[in-house]
């Protein structure tokens, strides 16, 4: 019988097993990640042995992200493993997307990493790794390892050389995806760590088979000299999630509204989101036009920017839905983004954004966009209507959808619409879009980079430093399960806050409950800081529970979540641009009024931040 199995029947290796490899045993873990090749990617691949995972790539600092997906289009096209085309590459400003096989990111982006080219890995390779050798120090690997997942302290030679680490870990995940080869686990539970290194050392041969031909591979490969070291770091192009309940009221913008006769129509906020229903009474205007000004489905970016260059007709179509163009014009666009890219120019966004401007938009995928959007910018169209005024209710309103209908979609899309949403404030001579509310979550793998350094919380950074508010949920991993020896334990989690909540200058909202918040403080959900490297998050709290806006189809429902909290935040932001003008384009010191006038609850920094937003008071203060 064969158990724990995963695509085509393959062995799945433990994260436990992958940790102890990467990162040595529990009880002494001081190994650092050395390779390019970061924890979450190596994970990925132990979990779905034998498939392609999305991978987000880093240029070197002295490499175009254009002139790195050419490279890695040229080496697949090379190797003769027909992945050029279904790699689907893509770049955004210093970042590349390629959908790739562990072989083929073992073969092709590994040697064109700074890694592989500094530390001379292919002499190293030659000089000191012989078939036998090779063996020889798997085997010694292995062994050492044995017994150590647990934490348990055993004797053995933990002293092993970063290259000894990383060929031991490809070896593994090369022998577990080889479907000629991978072993067959016999057995009613799934395998320990320790069962599989067992299993490994009785099949040392094959693994070493493995790996020495594909770096035999690699040696017969033509990389060029000046292609090599022109990748910095590989990846995992993480998933994105929604963070998902009287709230106006509860923040005092009703009252700072009237007293500070408050218009907001000259502001534009931008929803990172699912996607708003333009056609909701909520969103038109006094004249019964929409406010919703432009909506862009970013979840097709990654396939348009793709360096294949015959997208199927079936599949344009669909890429082209709600798009005012036909198949022959969006295939002389799309030359010209091949185009560029093959001469390692920046991307053309005006030519993008005709790819991806949505004339007639389709209906949202979900509920989430809209009732986001609706806590920033409804207007109650009559008194019968169940929910009440936005906070911000002339509000402009861009609708940018990130988030497909799977749920599926990533941190590429995300990125792609932070660095767009640049583009269109610096071609102006003002700003066109003033805040931007991202009320979504993608939890911080601590393998991989710093706090607050991932890929989409460095472009929250730029976007903060071009200008624009930018609004993150902290995310609703407050309160979570964890499995220990003795069963399943549940408490609030501190260190929960997640991406782009992690961002030093991004306002990180915390959800509160919107009539008693003194009484109930921070919502049992809501992600708890500080950051993973010590700063104070989240900024401040605002309420997420059970809170009532518009939903599709003009009609309205209660959702919770610090999803919620974020966009009432937004609100604020954009009110206060809009009765003061002067701090258009100084996001930081916005962040600093809302925060310093925030109403304490008395709870823990790190739960409530500086408190409950309370934007009459911030108003008040300047």
């Amino acid at each position: 019988m064969t158990a724990n199995t995963g695509d085509r029947g393959l062995l799945v290796i433990p994260s436990a097993l992958v940790d102890l490899v990467l990162l040595g045993p529990a009880d002494d873990r001081r190994q650092l990640q050395d390779s390019p090749v970061l924890g979450d990617v190596w994970l990925a691949y132990a979990t779905v042995p034998g498939s392609k995972l999305d991978l987000l790539i880093t240029p070197h600092k002295k490499t175009t992200a254009g002139g790195v997906a050419r490279e890695i289009s040229q080496q697949l096209a090379r190797v003769g493993d027909q992945g050029e085309r279904s790699a689907q590459i893509a770049y955004l400003q210093g970042l590349v997307a390629a959908r790739l096989s562990l072989r083929e990111m073992l073969r092709v982006l590994v040697p064109l990493t700074q890694w592989w080219s500094e530390r001379q890995i292919q002499k190293t390779l030659a000089r000191d790794y012989s078939p036998a050798a090779v063996q020889k120090r798997l085997g010694d690997v292995f062994n050492s390892l044995l017994g150590r997942p647990g934490g348990e302290s055993h004797p053995g030679n933990d002293s092993f050389s970063s290259l000894d680490r990383y060929l031991a870990l490809a070896g593994l995940l090369l022998w577990a995806s080889a479907p000629a080869i991978a072993p067959r686990w016999e057995g009613p539970d799934p395998p320990s760590s320790d069962a599989i290194l067992r299993l490994a050392l009785a099949e040392l041969s094959l693994i070493q088979s493995e790996l020495v031909g594909l770096y035999a591979q690699i040696a017969s490969d033509e990389v060029g000299e000046p292609a090599k070291g022109i990748i910095f770091q590989v990846s995992l192009n993480r998933a994105v999630s929604p963070a998902l309940e009287r709230s106006v009221p509860a923040v005092k913008a009703d009252a700072a509204r009237g007293l500070f006769n408050v218009k907001t129509h000259k502001i534009a906020w931008a929803v990172l989101d699912s996607g708003i229903d333009r056609g909701h009474k909520a969103f038109l205007d006094k004249d019964g036009q929409p406010r919703v000004i432009k909506a862009f489905d970013f979840t097709r970016v990654r396939r348009l920017l793709s360096s294949d260059d015959q997208i199927p007709p079936e599949e344009l179509a669909t890429l082209l839905s709600g798009v005012n163009m036909t198949p022959d014009e969006a295939r002389k666009r799309l030359a010209r983004l091949r185009q560029d890219a093959a001469d390692q120019r920046p991307i053309d966004w005006d030519v993008v954004e005709e790819l991806l401007t949505l004339e007639t938009p389709p209906a949202p995928p979900s509920v989430h966009g809209t009732h986001v959007a609706g806590i920033i910018g409804a207007m109650k169209p009559d008194p019968d209507a169940s929910y009440g005024d936005g906070m911000c209710p002339d509000i402009k309103l861009y609708d940018f959808r990130v988030l497909a209908r799977t749920m599926e979609d990533t941190e590429f899309a995300v990125i792609a619409a932070l660095q767009y949403i640049r583009y269109v404030n610096e071609r102006h001579s003002y700003v066109t879009i003033h805040g931007a509310n991202l009320s979504l979550s993608i939890p911080h793998n601590v393998r991989n980079y710093a706090c607050g350094r991932t890929p989409v919380c460095n472009e929250c950074q730029r976007l903060v430093e071009s200008g624009v508010v930018v609004v993150a949920a902290a995310g609703n991993r407050g309160y979570q399960k964890f499995e220990t020896k003795e069963g399943l334990f549940e408490n609030y989690a501190a260190f929960s806050i997640t991406d782009p909540g992690n961002a030093e200058d991004v306002i990180t909202v915390g959800a509160t409950h919107g009539n008693w918040p003194h009484t109930y403080g921070v919502s049992f959900f809501s992600s708890r800081g500080p950051t993973g490297d010590g700063r104070l998050k989240p900024d401040l709290v605002a309420p997420g529970e059970r809170i009532e806006a518009p939903i599709p189809n003009n009609e309205s429902g209660a959702e919770s979540g610090t999803s919620m909290a974020a966009p009432h935040v937004s609100g604020a932001a954009a009110m206060l641009m809009a009765r003061y003008p002067e701090l258009v384009g100084n996001p930081r010191r916005i962040k600093r009024i809302l925060c310093e006038s925030a109403t304490d609850l008395g709870r823990e920094r790190s739960f409530q931040g500086h408190g409950m937003l309370d934007v009459l008071r911030a108003f008040q203060s300047i």
